[in-house]
């Protein structure tokens, strides 16, 4: 059974990407373009993002969140966009967290909205061209995050995992999408982890984390 006492506002935006997977890695290179649709239109059609759409639909059940309004809108967006396996991967370390219903109170919903909304920069649609080494991205959630070009395109969060950009530049009506292999972590959810306050019955959920690999924390900045 897990437990948490954390108060945090709902935001309201949720990354919600817009593209077409093909299963071949030459299609995946040249990603088709849908200028027509919002990205809400092509995630809610599109099998690999079910994992988006129901942390999209999981956090507007709070009242206070109106994400599909949101990213129906015409301002653009840059959504950096977890895969379906991203979120796999982490659900399985957070003991009762086996699926996004399980995030199922306003504070748990807010506390899934803080995460999801790190991956959304507002008010812009940068393509892969305009990203440089070393450069500082603002999000919605509040804090930034750090692109290396080292190899690859490269995101680095609170986590000492980086993201890569597995798919970029995905056109949508209203933004641009970069599809990444896993969820990124901003500081103040680690924060709030660290202080203890997010308890379940195997410990805090920074103790899992942190004893997990691909997850671990860095220490606080």
């Amino acid at each position: 059974m897990k437990t948490m006492t954390t108060y945090f506002k709902p935001l309201l935006l949720l990354p919600v990407l817009a593209f077409t997977i093909s299963c071949s890695e030459e299609e995946n290179e040249e990603p088709m373009v849908m200028d027509s649709s919002t990205i809400v239109d092509i995630a809610q059609d599109e099998e690999a993002l079910t994992s988006l759409v129901a942390a999209l639909t999981t956090a507007d059940i709070s009242e206070a969140t109106d994400l599909v309004g949101t990213l129906n809108s015409d301002d653009p967006f840059t959504v950096f966009a977890p895969t379906n396996d991203a979120f796999i991967s982490l659900l399985a370390q957070l003991d009762g967290f086996d699926s996004l219903e399980d995030f199922d109170t306003d504070e748990e919903r807010a506390i899934l909205a803080k995460i999801l909304t790190y991956h959304v920069v507002a008010g812009t649609a940068a393509a892969s061209t305009d990203l440089t080494d070393g450069m500082t991205v603002s999000t919605v959630q509040g804090e930034d995050v750090t692109i290396s070009l080292d190899g690859g395109v490269f995101l680095d969060d609170a986590t000492d995992t980086n993201a890569e950009v597995i798919i970029p530049d995905v056109m949508a009506s209203n933004g641009i999408v970069h599809v990444i292999d896993k969820v990124l972590l901003p500081q103040e959810i680690i924060d709030a982890l660290n202080s203890g306050e997010m308890e379940n019955e195997s410990g805090t959920l920074v103790d899992i984390v942190v004893d997990t690999e691909a997850l671990s924390i860095r220490k606080l900045r």
